[in-house]
């Protein structure tokens, strides 16, 4: 937060005792000063609550578009690797052969930008 070193109140203290001694200009001058300041204060005090909710919406952001691609990646590996088992009758021998041809062949290619996201990702066969 903007750490203010002029005291807001005195200023209007001391735009009032001017405005009273007839200095009416630099009383105006001081009020409106002091008016800038808590008007700054608050805009300030409004930023930083707005940046705090847009960092907590920004995280939730990151956790569910991690949680999505983790998804998606699971749901695509499934479906190539049941589309190249659709042809045989597989034990799980076979299975464990065939996804390591597909691996191998470049069927199943995985690449993650892991820079912005923390991600878990296993695969179970």
């Amino acid at each position: 937060m903007i750490d203010i070193k002029s005291n807001i109140d005195h200023l209007d203290e001391l735009a009032a005792q001017y405005l009273a001694d007839d200095l009416t200009e630099t009383g105006k001058d001081i009020r409106a000063a002091a008016a800038d300041l808590k008007n700054l204060r608050d805009y300030a005090v409004q930023l930083e609550r707005n940046i705090e909710r847009m960092s907590a919406d920004i995280q939730t952001l990151k956790d569910s578009a991690g949680i999505s691609l983790v998804n998606e990646l699971e749901r695509f590996i499934d479906r190539r690797i049941s589309a190249k088992l659709d042809d045989i009758n597989p034990n799980e021998e076979d299975i464990r052969q065939q996804v390591r041809s597909m691996i191998q062949e470049g069927d199943i290619v995985v690449t993650v930008d892991h820079s912005s996201i923390d991600l878990e990702l296993s695969l179970e066969v």
